[in-house]
């Protein structure tokens, strides 16, 4: 028997499986909405979902469409979900009358309708706006159309009564859809400070040969220049031995002498010239990049690199070390995205191909990073034989050093805490994440190199 209603003529009560259901629902959409609230709040890596062609958390979450006037939409979306299980308590439970399980149950109603509405809108937004996928949004969002349509079939409330709540609803659904073309859109990166250590770091991680005494460098994997280069310095100072960090004349006089980058607090030290690196190796400003030469984000980025190299004037030298996110050759990354299937292969060709001639390595270095599509490792290694000698670049790769110098790379990735790419390393600042603009890296290089 239908109960007497507040709302005009009700159906029965919505049976007991619908209620598990809803609160099924409920209990994921609130528990993925938590997370990412968390997340954005803290501003913490998300799990197990970035930097992919399609799913990327991070760029979801950092997109204009995650925020409702500078508040976190998953932290809206979480109080839905709190209104919602308030609604679904005192409309199922048999110990409230029928006037306060109606008010619950057209709480649930408005609100299920609510999230359903804003499910499609972030759906929509995240296919054919933002062209990626957030998992956990997904889910939050079908759990919120199942929520929508049980309560569509299931609702106590006439088809009049329904309108009205679907209103309500939409209204609801208007102000955060306004809220949000309003809000400015946020940064796609956060910057990290480090003090430096009480104590100089004096482990050293190294491959033959020997490292030197200089205390904290960070070792390259064997002698840090190109084949070209030291055959040209040896041609300049025929007296001239190298060791694995300095260049010595017989007596044991350096020279010249090398320029060394800190980073991460001064607890990991960079000579330039033994990594691959763009730019002129005196240059005034020099910072160490960790990239992917498959991820979006740092293709973005290196855009404004390259903005910030000629804005300075030839300035500006980056030391740029590939961290392929693919499990091959990376063992902090535990499940390889599709996006990055080549990147092992295509991080060896670069290291090859600074290797071989140094000079020549930013020509290959930008052509990675031109336009938006990723080059194949067969288009990039027919690419790198045009631009350095194809005989020394195949003994090269098949030397085993360019693994080497991955192995590094990864090993200082490891060390700066992994996650997200790029990231843009100074000596007490740390930039994660795509940087976008020419005038603020400029400003930030400008401050934070030395």
């Amino acid at each position: 028997m239908a109960p007497s209603s507040l709302f005009g003529d009700l159906k029965p009560w919505p049976r007991p499986r619908v209620t598990l259901l809803l609160t099924i629902c409920i209990a994921i959409a609130s528990g993925a909405s938590a997370y990412l609230s968390w997340s954005a709040l803290t501003s913490s890596p998300i799990a197990g979902c970035g930097n992919g062609e399609w799913f990327d958390c991070g760029h979801v979450t950092s997109s204009q469409w995650s925020l409702w006037l500078g508040v976190p939409v998953s932290v809206l979306a979480l109080g839905l979900y709190v209104t919602l299980t308030l609604g679904l308590v005192a409309g199922a439970s048999g110990r409230f009358n029928s006037k306060v399980r109606q008010m619950g149950w057209a709480i649930v109603t408005t609100a299920a309708l609510a999230a359903g509405i804003t499910a499609v809108w972030f759906i929509a937004l995240q296919l054919f706006v933002l062209e990626h996928i957030c998992v956990y949004c997904m889910i939050a969002h079908a759990c919120g159309l199942v929520i929508a349509v049980t309560m569509l079939v299931a609702s106590p409330f006439q088809a009049k009564t329904m309108v009205t709540m679907s209103g309500l609803g939409f209204v609801g659904f208007a102000v955060l859809a306004v809220g949000q073309l309003f809000t400015e859109p946020p940064e796609t990166f956060r910057i990290e400070r480090f003090d430096s250590p009480a104590v100089p770091e004096t482990e050293l991680f190294e491959f033959d040969p020997p490292a030197t005494d200089d205390e904290g460098l960070f070792e390259a994997p064997m002698i840090g220049m190109s084949i070209g280069k030291v055959t040209r310095w040896m041609a300049a100072w025929p007296g001239l031995m190298t060791s694995g960090v300095l260049v010595l004349q017989e007596g044991g006089e350096e020279k010249p002498e090398q320029r060394v980058a800190a980073v991460h607090g001064g607890t990991i030290r960079l000579a330039v010239a033994q990594w691959p690196h763009s730019g002129p190796e005196d240059a005034k400003y020099v910072f160490v990049e960790l990239f992917d030469y498959c991820c979006s984000h740092c293709r973005h980025t290196h855009k404004a690199i390259s903005g910030a190299k000629e804005a300075l004037s030839g300035q500006l030298a980056v030391i740029c070390l590939p961290v392929p996110l693919n499990s091959a050759c990376n063992p902090t990354v535990r499940v390889t995205n599709a996006t990055y299937n080549e990147s092992c292969q295509l991080s060896t060709l670069a290291v090859a191909v600074w290797r071989v001639d140094s000079d020549r390595f930013s020509d290959f270095h930008n052509w990675m990073f031109e336009g938006d599509e990723i080059p194949s490792f067969a288009a990039a290694k027919a690419k790198a034989e045009t631009i350095v000698d194809a005989e020394k670049l195949k003994t090269e790769l098949a030397s085993g050093v360019p693994d080497k110098y991955i192995a590094k790379h990864i090993e200082i990735y490891r060390r700066v805490g992994e996650g997200t790419i790029p990231k843009l390393m100074f000596p007490q600042t740390s930039v994660v994440g795509e940087f976008s603009s020419v005038e603020g890296l400029v400003d930030l290089i400008r401050r934070e190199s030395k």
